[in-house]
């Protein structure tokens, strides 16, 4: 007998495991009718998974911590995140105002010495779109701030921008630069809007970018709906790791107004280009558990995340040690 699982997704080329996977005919082969629902916004699709609308998520990593800690005003949930969908496929794009101020910067001049002479003078303070507050992109951003010499929370703003809006916020000047998942990157610059400054992959290698999430309970209420459901995923992200040929056909199936609604170019673009100087797709699909040689890496996103509040002090090791939605 099959089961309906509701699974809500966000527009974004990462999506491609569950479209892959309902294409396919994997989540079938699991015994599993998948409706796969398109939310207008992080926050949405947070939302929506706690107070149980839908079954399962296409969730950022970070996101899957905020909800075991009830931050940023979103309600505590138990929340399992079994699967790692895939590692890197972000990126850091400013506007052209942007990238011409930092090529013009001279020797013994940063970006945040730049910025911070800029706000003494009185003009505006750039601002920088992210996603979600509790996400990769933001913690990214953050870390490619600091690089630059910029104070993440004194020289610039952050602005949360869901990820279909942020090409036209940055062409409307709302926004001066963004962090964001595929294919909206490759869009800025295939419109001549803006230019690549920092990849995920770059900033943060081999951290989980987006995973399966669901809550702890409905897990434990449908265990063989939650088997298979990681079964189709693990087989949808092998196969997008079996070739190009399988990526293009991956780009078409996106492309359709049911998924990303973009140009089947743009999703190849996405899909298909490779990080500078290297053979790799700059989007890796994992379909795999976290596994205890990643502890390290875990601990310091959970570190990370919860620096982005200061809602109460934190022991890294013991708190990191003892939260627990990937499964150690």
């Amino acid at each position: 007998m099959q089961q309906e699982i509701r699974i809500g997704v966000i527009a974004l080329t990462d999506s491609a495991p569950f479209v892959v996977a309902q294409k396919t005919g994997f989540f079938e082969a699991e015994n599993l009718t998948v409706e796969l629902v398109k939310q207008a916004s992080w926050a949405t699709l947070r939302d929506k998974l706690a107070y149980g609308e839908i079954d399962a998520a296409h969730m950022l990593s970070p996101m899957a911590i905020a909800l075991q800690l009830g931050l940023g005003g979103s309600p505590k949930k138990d929340v399992l995140a079994p699967l790692v969908l895939n590692r890197s496929g972000n990126a850091i794009t400013v506007s052209k105002a942007l990238a011409a101020l930092i090529s013009g910067l001279v020797e013994g001049e940063t970006l945040g010495s730049a910025l911070r002479a800029a706000k003494s003078r009185g003009e505006r303070v750039m601002v920088f779109g992210t996603v979600f507050p509790f996400s990769m992109h933001t913690l990214q951003l953050r870390r490619w701030l600091r690089l630059n010499d910029v104070d993440p929370d004194q020289d610039v703003r952050f602005e949360v921008v869901p990820p279909i809006r942020m090409v036209g916020s940055l062409q409307a000047g709302l926004i001066d630069a963004f962090c964001v998942g595929e294919p909206y990157n490759s869009l800025a610059v295939n419109e001549g809007l803006g230019t690549i400054v920092a990849t995920s992959n770059g900033l943060w290698p081999k951290a989980p970018e987006k995973v399966l999430g669901c809550t702890r309970a409905w897990a434990q209420e449908n265990p063989e709906a939650m088997t298979g459901l990681t079964n189709a995923l693990r087989r949808a992200c092998l196969w997008l790791e079996g070739g190009m040929e399988n990526r293009s056909k991956a780009a078409a199936w996106l492309s359709t107004s049911d998924h990303v609604n973009l140009p089947g170019s743009v999703l190849e673009m996405a899909l298909l280009a490779t990080i500078k100087g290297g053979t790799d797709p700059f989007i890796q699909f994992d379909g795999a558990e976290l596994t205890e040689d990643q502890r390290p890496m875990f601990e310091s996103l959970v570190v990370e995340t919860h620096a982005l509040t200061s809602s109460r002090p934190l022991d890294a090791i013991q708190f990191a040690s003892g939260l627990k939605p990937f499964g150690f």
